[in-house]
């Protein structure tokens, strides 16, 4: 599988979770970087942007030679970028796309980034915002389950056969919900809500293991349930993690649950 996405200092999201994910998942992974980001556990302090023309490099050299199953993208520093990624996947030579749109910029023209995505969009087989990314995509505030659906909804319309606005920071009750919208209608999944500071990366790593479960044979709505549970495990696993001052990574591995001598 190929991600295509930013390199975090910190390794808790970007490519390093997204490697981390498919390496817990018995796949390997191929990397295309957008990015470098100087990053830990408190936030993002630079992100300095990867020259188009080796970003375009890194993808050709890799597409030409390995079988890539599936595609995952992740953060793009500028527009530039993603449209260069977007003409690829307009090729068909990003098969299984899941585009998790990272709305984090080198310049801070978020807008410009979210006007690039929409070319890339329509390539997708699944996209997966959260709620603020879904509100940027959409242009207007997405705050409750209905507020979720009717963007999916919005934002399927655009091209993605599946739409998942992630809710993880909306509770209702004890359970985080994420809405799904597919076939013209919207599925919500709902989720014990874990009580962890540690959930850097879960975005990332779901997306990854939606493109992953993809190339393993499962359909969309098979392989978004399965990865909606597995990052469910993650968070709660690294629950008791102290790892920096911030808010810290997640377990994909289950290492909490080894007993190493």
């Amino acid at each position: 599988m190929l991600t295509v996405g930013a390199s975090d200092s910190s390794g808790g999201s970007g490519i390093q979770a997204d490697l981390r994910t498919l390496a817990a998942m018995r796949m390997h992974g191929a990397s295309v970087v957008t990015a470098v980001v100087s990053r830990n556990t408190r936030g993002t302090t630079d992100v300095y942007a990867q020259p188009t023309t080796v970003v375009s490099g890194q993808l050709g050299c890799v597409l030409e030679d390995l079988p890539v199953a599936a595609v995952k993208t992740g953060m793009f520093p500028n527009a530039e970028t993603a449209i260069a990624v977007a003409a690829r996947a307009r090729s068909g030579a990003l098969p299984n796309l899941v585009v998790d749109p990272v709305l984090e910029t080198a310049g801070g023209n978020r807008r410009g980034l979210a006007a690039a995505l929409e070319r890339l969009l329509p390539h997708a087989l699944v996209a997966t915002p959260n709620r603020e990314e879904a509100s940027l995509l959409v242009g207007w505030e997405v705050v409750t389950p209905d507020d979720m659906a009717k963007a999916a909804a919005e934002l399927s319309a655009g091209g993605p056969r599946y739409v998942v606005v992630t809710g993880g920071d909306f509770v209702a009750g004890d359970n985080a919900i994420d809405v799904v919208w597919a076939d013209g209608a919207a599925r919500l999944l709902h989720s014990p809500r874990v009580s962890s500071r540690n959930t850097d990366g879960s975005g990332a790593t779901f997306a990854t293991a939606v493109a992953a479960r993809l190339t393993l044979g499962d359909d969309p709505a098979e392989a978004i349930a399965w990865s909606k549970g597995f990052v469910g495990r993650a968070i709660s696993d690294a629950a008791d993690w102290r790892i920096g001052a911030g808010t810290g990574p997640i377990d994909q591995f289950g290492w909490s649950a080894l007993t190493l001598r």
